[in-house]
């Protein structure tokens, strides 16, 4: 082993061996074999913790996902997709829908779900809009944003805010000048004329008080449809997380004329009067759209590429949260009798899962929008506790958002849920039946203008986030775009799953026939029926085929 000084020593002697006090050549010779040996083991050395670290930083990358594996494509994948096709927008056929397995601490590393940061509001925590004795910001409601859409036609829009108690109120709007004067609680509001699907427009305001006058506009204002999109973490499972994902994402920057929102998770126990906003208005790009509401997305953009108009869609979802939190207090007085104890906490957990409370906060603040229709994809948390209460309470909330937002025929689609392996014990069975008023089709005489997507064909076992959330957003999606067709725009299109006509038995056996098919077995499944005796009793069965 050489010193570092011996080291030294050797390098210089051999780079000037004239100073050296024993030049001989043989010396000279030997100093530079041993350089060159200590030369090359110090380039070696370097060599192999140079290639540690670089291991070492490709090792914490993939962990924290930002390398991902290529996407599978599964046989159960190729199997889904025989008789559908993704918008040819995309250019990417259905039967070729991939799969992005995402690693099992997904959640935990790279982005968890939007309802772990949802916030509750206390009965003062909302601005104090309106104060007779304050002085209040002149502003629009925090919802109207530049790059929002309004809904089209009839009755007209109505845009309102926030301003000092007598304050008088001028909206400019195409050409047209609307007067308005701010009440006793602190609120202008005017009512826009009705447009045509069509844009951008501006929309400004003003208001005069003690000789000082304030303008605000928003700009860049499209007219079309507006869906809002709610209930659990079905809803909120986002884009980047759903099969075909990542092209989606690819593709957002094609639909200008699509806008969406999302109303910040949270909880009160009374009605606000505004929401939290958790993401803007804004015109979907990869990194804003990719989490955002997968079957929302897919949706919309299904309706824009079929009626080219603009398409607003509004996220209010909350993983995690029973049907009782979602509804008016109204609902919870006529269904009394039917649940039981309305007292039990479940779902969000303690007082997250009170009822009302996220009507309260996310819902109750949007009341006075109009908007073209609905969709809602929620009950697992129900199908845990609360399967009886289900069977009042799902037809009361839509009788009664329908009372709120005045349109006694306000579309309203809903996702049946997904069958899953781990059901023994989970009332997910009852929870579809009750999804159809017990009459097992929509619409029907209960359910009135309501569409369902059939999802008891969309198991996903492999499901890194759980059974429970099936990545097979596109299908549903694809499913409540002809529903809507049929029920929120009176287009004609097949759009309801297979339904029993007729039951047969002999044997032993019943032969039940199926109209609106085919029905397409999948090997995934280990059971593809739910049978509701005349007792009531539901069971699974395997298909004798």
């Amino acid at each position: 082993m050489f010193s570092f000084f011996r080291i030294i020593r050797l390098l210089l002697f051999t780079l000037f061996p004239k100073y050296h006090p024993q030049k001989s050549s043989s010396q000279t010779g030997l100093y530079r074999t041993q350089i060159r040996a200590i030369i090359f083991t110090s380039l070696v050395i370097i060599f192999l913790i140079a290639s540690a670290i670089i291991l070492l930083i490709f090792v914490s990358q993939l962990r924290k996902g930002s390398f991902k594996p290529p996407p599978v494509l599964s046989a159960e994948d190729e199997s889904l997709q025989d008789v559908k096709k993704i918008s040819p927008t995309l250019q990417q056929p259905q039967s070729a829908i991939t799969s992005s397995p995402l690693p099992p601490d997904f959640m935990l590393i790279k982005r968890k779900w939007h309802y772990l940061e949802g916030v509750f509001l206390e009965s003062n925590a909302e601005p104090r809009q309106g104060m007779a004795e304050s002085v209040v910001e002149f502003r629009f409601a925090n919802y109207f944003q530049d790059e929002m859409v309004l809904q089209r036609g009839e009755p007209g829009s109505e845009i309102w805010g926030f301003g000092e108690v007598g304050q008088n109120v001028v909206v400019t709007f195409a050409g047209q000048t609307l007067a308005a004067s701010v009440n006793d609680s602190g609120v202008w509001g005017v009512r826009l004329p009705s447009m045509e699907a069509g844009g951008p427009y501006e929309i400004s305001a003003s208001s005069s008080m003690k000789n000082l006058t304030v303008d605000i506009k928003i700009e860049s204002v499209l007219f079309g449809d507006v869906w809002l999109c709610s209930g659990q973490s079905n809803m909120e499972f986002s884009v980047e997380w759903m099969f075909n994902g990542s092209q989606e994402v690819r593709g957002a920057s094609s639909y200008p004329t699509i806008r969406f929102i999302e109303i910040m998770q949270s909880r009160s126990h009374v009605p606000l009067k505004e929401p939290l906003i958790r993401q803007e208005w804004s015109s979907p790009d990869s990194d804003k759209l990719k989490e955002f509401s997968g079957i929302c997305w897919a949706f919309g953009r299904r309706l824009q590429e079929r009626l080219h108009i603009p398409i607003g869609l509004i996220g209010a979802y909350y993983g995690n949260s029973p049907i009782k939190a979602w509804s008016s207090s109204e609902v919870m007085d006529d269904c009394r009798d039917h649940t039981g104890n309305t007292d039990w906490n479940y779902g969000l957990g303690g007082a997250k899962g009170d009822r009302t409370v996220l009507w309260n906060a996310m819902i109750a603040a949007l009341l006075p929008l109009e908007i073209k229709g609905v969709l809602w994809y929620q009950g697992e948390s129900d199908a845990n506790v609360n399967f009886v209460g289900f069977l009042c309470m799902f037809p009361a909330m839509i009788k009664s958002w329908r009372t709120h937002f005045r349109r006694p025929n306000l579309p309203f689609g809903f996702v049946q849920l997904a069958c899953r392996d781990d059901e023994p014990g989970i009332a997910t069975p009852e929870i579809r039946w009750h999804q159809t008023a017990d009459l097992g089709v929509v619409p029907n005489e209960l359910l009135p203008n309501t569409f369902m997507a059939v999802a008891l064909d969309l198991s996903d076992p492999g499901a890194p986030l759980g059974q429970h959330h099936p990545r097979h957003k596109e299908e549903i999606a694809e499913r409540l775009f002809f529903g809507a067709l049929n029920v929120a725009y009176n287009i004609a299109t097949p759009f309801q799953g297979p339904s029993p006509a007729s039951v047969r038995s002999s044997n032993g056996r019943a032969t039940i026939t199926f109209i609106n098919g085919p029905i397409i077995l999948r090997s995934n499944l280990s059971s593809a029926f739910d049978v509701c005796t005349q007792k009531g009793k539901i069971d699974l069965i395997a298909p004798l085929i």
